[in-house]
């Protein structure tokens, strides 16, 4: 099972800047595509956006991501050199950089968070289904995710 919680750096370099730029695709990836992220309107500028694309339902929408510094109320990832198919975006504003979201007593988060598709529940976990999307061979596709406080 291929799991892309794990991402490898050369397809994803976190940036001092509001958008993570990735590095050129390789020659050969002429049937890959690719995925820019926008997540705006964070609450505050502290901590790090966390991203992180899945390719399956088992490890979403938890698992390790891609970090980067957030500037002002937004902030982009870029992932490159994608095989077609599908996928589910899961974010975190990670305010105070524990690596994790940070829940209240009774389970709800107190970190902004989404997905792709901005389906969220604040007594659930996002739902696979309801957040895949597909990408096409070559397609560069824009995603804008919306954030739950």
């Amino acid at each position: 099972m291929n799991h892309l919680a794990r991402i490898p750096a050369a397809l994803c370099v976190a940036a001092l800047t509001p958008a993570w730029m990735a590095a050129p695709a390789q020659a050969g990836d002429e049937g890959t595509a690719t995925l820019r992220v926008e997540v705006a309107s964070f609450r505050n500028a502290k901590g790090t956006l966390n991203c992180r694309l899945f390719n399956d339902a088992a490890s979403f929408p938890d698992g390790e991501g891609v970090r980067t510094r957030i500037d002002g109320t937004q902030a982009a990832g870029v992932f490159e050199g994608l095989a077609p198919g599908a996928y589910a975006v899961a974010v975190v504003h990670d305010e105070n950089g524990n690596g994790r979201l940070d829940r209240n007593v009774v389970g709800i988060p107190s970190e902004g968070y989404g997905v792709s598709n901005n389906r969220t529940y604040a007594m659930a976990s996002p739902k696979w289904d309801e957040s895949r999307f597909t990408l096409a061979a070559r397609e560069a596709l824009v995603l804008r995710i919306s954030q739950r406080f």
